[in-house]
């Protein structure tokens, strides 16, 4: 038996215990797991992570409400999209501009591929992936 937490399309949470990954996996693709509060059957998978603290990493740590991971990213996503200007898949060319001088020095995000992150670091622009959580959380 194993067990996962699953959130409604609605933010309910709940827990689902099933046979074996495969029993939940089938059960997810033919919509046949429900909603205890709403009954909707479009839910997710929530990942819980685990985690080992030491005396010196408890002292470090953030403890507000104890976030997860997803959690700290999200709000990471979020500080991201609220304070710097997103200029889609332009990113590379926008970030050199700005590195080189051509245009005003600003905080920017946008989408980019490997080998281009690797370019700018290369050239010794700094920059760091930030990955969507919606993609990582079912």
């Amino acid at each position: 038996m194993i067990s996962f937490d699953l959130e409604c399309k609605n933010g309910h949470r709940f827990e689902g215990v099933f046979k074996d990954y495969q029993s939940f996996n089938e059960q997810l693709n033919n919509k046949i797991i429900d909603c205890p509060i709403c009954s909707t059957s479009e839910v997710k998978r929530l990942f819980a992570g685990c985690s080992i603290q030491t005396k010196a990493s408890r002292k470090t740590s953030i403890d507000k409400a104890n976030p997860n991971i997803f959690e700290l990213i999200r709000n990471v996503e979020k500080y991201v999209k609220e304070n710097f200007e997103n200029v889609g898949k332009d990113f590379a060319d926008v970030a050199r501009a700005i590195y080189y001088g051509v245009e005003e020095e600003r905080n920017v995000y946008g989408e980019s591929t490997v080998d281009e992150m690797k370019e700018l670091n290369e050239e010794g622009i700094d920059v760091i992936p930030i990955p969507s959580i919606d993609k990582f959380e079912n």
